[in-house]
């Protein structure tokens, strides 16, 4: 039987992963946009290589948080755990809450141009409104927001080096991003790069 805290994780879980597949299918059905082009198509080395890193440490970090949230007793034998707080606990799930609402609204705004990988077959709309004022990167700032967030409700050394190479795999990524959207927009996106952070303050 579930307890609380891995209830309201896997609750969190499924909203992610709902939002995150509901959008993918609304921009296939309506608008016909593959918008899933992490490593597919013709792309330099360098952006294959990252797209793959993302690709594993997202997917694995995906799965841990399913089987924490519904099989926690058995995996904590082996994952190392830390300390078992309450607190922390909540304190991880209040973090993941905020990720996962940054991340929701971050996709929204990003309307027909929201992509998951480095698209270079369509030249999408730059998106500098809504949350994109105040970061460059939203999204990926929900997403490590929700690294972070699992490896509270969760501390243990496998939720720690998740976060660890997922937030590292993403930043890498938005590096990679940054190339491709100075060649494809320039000097657009240079006003943007200079007045907006990459994250939000820096």
């Amino acid at each position: 039987m579930l307890n609380l805290k891995n209830s309201l994780s896997l609750f969190l879980f499924l909203v992610f992963l709902f939002s995150y597949l509901s959008k993918l299918l609304l921009l296939k059905k309506r608008y016909r946009i593959d918008a899933n082009v992490l490593s597919k198509g013709r792309k330099e080395s360098p952006i294959r290589v990252v797209e793959a890193f993302v690709k594993f440490t997202t997917f694995l970090w995906g799965v841990v948080w399913l089987m924490l949230s519904l099989f926690e007793p058995l995996i904590s034998q082996w994952s190392v755990p830390f300390v078992s707080n309450s607190y922390l606990s909540g304190l991880g799930l209040l973090i993941n809450t905020v990720g996962l609402g940054i991340f929701i609204v971050a996709m929204i705004a990003m309307k027909t141009s929201w992509r998951v990988g480095i698209d270079k077959s369509v030249k999408t709309s730059l998106v500098t409104d809504g949350i994109y004022q105040f970061s460059r990167n939203p999204a990926f700032v929900g997403f490590d927001l929700m690294f972070m967030g699992l490896f509270l409700t969760y501390p243990s050394l496998l939720t720690l080096v998740l976060a660890f190479t997922n937030i590292l795999a993403i930043h890498l990524l938005i590096l990679q991003e940054e190339v491709h959207l100075k060649a494809t927009f320039q000097e657009d996106y240079l006003k943007y790069f200079r007045n907006t952070g990459r994250y939000f303050i820096l």
